[in-house]
């Protein structure tokens, strides 16, 4: 190979991992999108399902481990509190098809056994739509290889939840009527997801409340307050 041609493949190759490194605005906004839509339409029906969010102190977690182009779990996560899904890819990042192979696991899962058909894997589908995790961040990163994988010039997309679910022995949400269980803190549905009120609605009197919302205090762990996930987090990338 001419230098010249080596040195314009190397150039090449520094601007498309520096663009890797960081998803696009809409990227992001897509994401969050299609995790809510997606959430929106399990099957069997969720007594009690919340949004997901962006948190940019879980996307640094996300980021850090893609550029080590590893294609398993980061050994972190169970001190991060925090939940991860991997997706690789040889062609150009379609952030559709990621996210849609993660929820097509949905095939493979039992709701009634709470377990993966023989020979599947399903938890990413788990992780997409466990109830419980409200804060989503992901990161790309275009690697020379994939280490487990052996893949080469190929793009990983890393993307963290939190709080972390998937606990064995717990399904990803409680089967039963769309937003039957929302709590008082997100007594409107949306899209079959238990939300906040309309600032509109805000001012409603407790009665109509009563009447307008069939509302009981959800089984789910109630989630810490997104400060101190974020303290924890960046104690634990320092020491």
């Amino acid at each position: 190979m001419h230098l010249n041609t080596a040195l314009r493949n190397a150039g090449l190759w520094i601007l498309l991992n520096l663009a890797s490194g960081h998803l696009t605005e809409q990227q992001a906004s897509d994401i969050v999108d299609i995790h809510n839509d997606l959430r929106s339409q399990v099957q069997p029906s969720a007594a009690f399902m919340q949004k997901v969010v962006w948190n940019e102190t879980v996307r640094l977690v996300a980021e850090s481990y893609a550029a080590k182009c590893i294609f398993d779990d980061n050994p972190d996560l169970p001190n991060l509190k925090l939940g991860e899904n991997l997706y690789v890819t040889t062609d150009s990042l379609n952030i559709t098809k990621a996210m849609l192979k993660w929820f097509d696991e949905n095939r493979d899962y039992d709701f009634d056994s709470n377990s993966c058909r023989e020979d599947t894997f399903c938890r990413q589908y788990t992780r997409m739509v466990w109830s419980n995790s409200t804060q989503i961040g992901c990161a790309a990163h275009l690697c020379q290889t994939i280490k487990g994988l052996g893949l080469k010039n190929a793009t990983l997309l890393v993307c963290d939840y939190y709080p972390r679910g998937n606990y064995e022995g717990q399904r990803p949400y409680e089967q039963g009527e769309s937003c039957s269980k929302c709590p008082e803190e997100l007594p409107r549905c949306e899209a079959n997801i238990c939300v906040k009120l309309l600032p509109s609605e805000e001012n409603t009197t407790e009665e109509t409340k009563r009447w307008k919302f069939t509302t009981s205090r959800s089984e789910v762990e109630r989630s810490s307050a997104p400060l101190l996930m974020g303290v924890w987090i960046l104690a634990a990338l320092i020491l």
